[in-house]
């Protein structure tokens, strides 16, 4: 039972015997998240494995990663960040091993933040979103670490377009015309995007689901680490720009350019972006939308019914999708 083990793990962190786990939390990969209530305090308590996804362009958390994630999640608490405070085991350990039904698990705590999802994204909460995020990527980019590999987000890209080519390969449907035509606009959007300049700095994850607002709009917690790694600054606001666009919550499609060029404003973009770097900022945009894991989830499976009609509607909606990721910014707003 995990309450046993929660129970036989808080031993190593002083925390009284009598705890009340209030919440599971979902998760997209295979880590378990609970909320739980010990000793008058709540704390988000998590089992992450190093395998946590099926698919390996998402990567593995190996324990020096995770020690090094813990380590920047201090630096941004200590630079005045409303990130997650961390709960030390004995020892001053940042997480305690433990072995659950045969496999190795790292539990880590943080203090449980309070606050609001807001997903119905609207220009106000934008530019102070965009504001936020500058200020903790300029306070990142002290951060040096020799642990984190610099890894563009293309190279997932490239990886999940293959995978999709081998798919095509390998399939029985009669006309394959329109994914190949899809992949290839998708491997010219990653020629576009290539740069021979990155600038890598350390980056979390920071879509709306790990960002936590007051009743007055105001961001009071930011709640994820084990997505923290270098990234290249562009490729990461090209992510932040599809999320908080979005007027409608993040599951719509409902996307407005002029609460984009607020998350710009309030960013400040446009003391390092220039006109040069429209066409790749859009296809990124474009990537981040078209060519991502459940984009290929979905299209594996249908591709496994044989479903030709659903392939074409399903090819269709992405391809819609695409023309409102890249009309978000125009070169008007890099050229101001």
């Amino acid at each position: 039972m995990i309450k046993e083990v929660i129970k036989r793990v808080l031993e190593d962190y002083q925390i009284g015997q009598t705890y009340l786990i209030e919440q599971e939390i979902p998760s997209w990969s295979q880590d378990l998240h609970y909320k739980i209530m010990a000793e008058g305090k709540r704390y988000s308590a998590r089992f992450l494995k190093e395998n946590r996804s099926p698919n390996d362009v998402f990567g593995t958390i190996t324990d020096e990663i995770l020690t090094e994630q813990v380590k920047f999640c201090l630096f941004l608490v200590e630079h005045g960040i409303p990130f997650m405070r961390l709960v030390t085991a004995l020892g001053d350990e940042p997480y305690v091993i433990v072995w659950w039904k045969g496999e190795k698990y790292r539990f880590i705590m943080f203090e449980w933040i309070e606050g609001r999802h807001l997903t119905n994204c609207e220009e106000d909460m934008a530019w102070k979103f965009g504001k936020m995020v500058r200020r903790i990527h300029d306070i990142s980019s002290a951060f040096k670490s020799s642990v984190f590999p610099k890894r563009s987000h293309l190279i997932g890209y490239q990886q999940f377009t293959n995978q999709l080519w081998a798919t095509v390969g390998s399939s029985s449907m009669l006309d394959n015309t329109e994914l190949q035509d899809y992949l290839e606009l998708a491997n010219k959007h990653i020629a576009a995007a290539k740069s021979l300049e990155m600038d890598y700095i350390v980056q979390t994850d920071l879509n709306p689901l790990n960002v936590l607002w007051d009743e007055n709009k105001n961001i009071i917690g930011i709640v994820d680490f084990e997505s923290i790694g270098y990234g290249d600054r562009i490729e990461g606001l090209a992510w932040l720009i599809k999320w908080y666009s979005r007027t409608n919550g993040i599951k719509s499609m409902e996307m407005s350019p002029e609460v984009a060029e607020k998350l710009l404003q309030g960013y400040g973009a446009f003391d390092f972006l220039g006109f040069d770097d429209y066409d790749r900022l859009s296809s990124l945009l474009w990537l981040s939308g078209c060519m991502n894991w459940n984009f290929v989830k979905e299209t594996i499976s249908i591709f496994e019914s044989s479903n030709d009609e659903k392939l074409k509607v399903h090819l269709h909606s992405y391809k819609k999708r695409g023309k409102k990721l890249t009309s978000l910014i125009s070169k008007s707003f890099l050229s101001q």
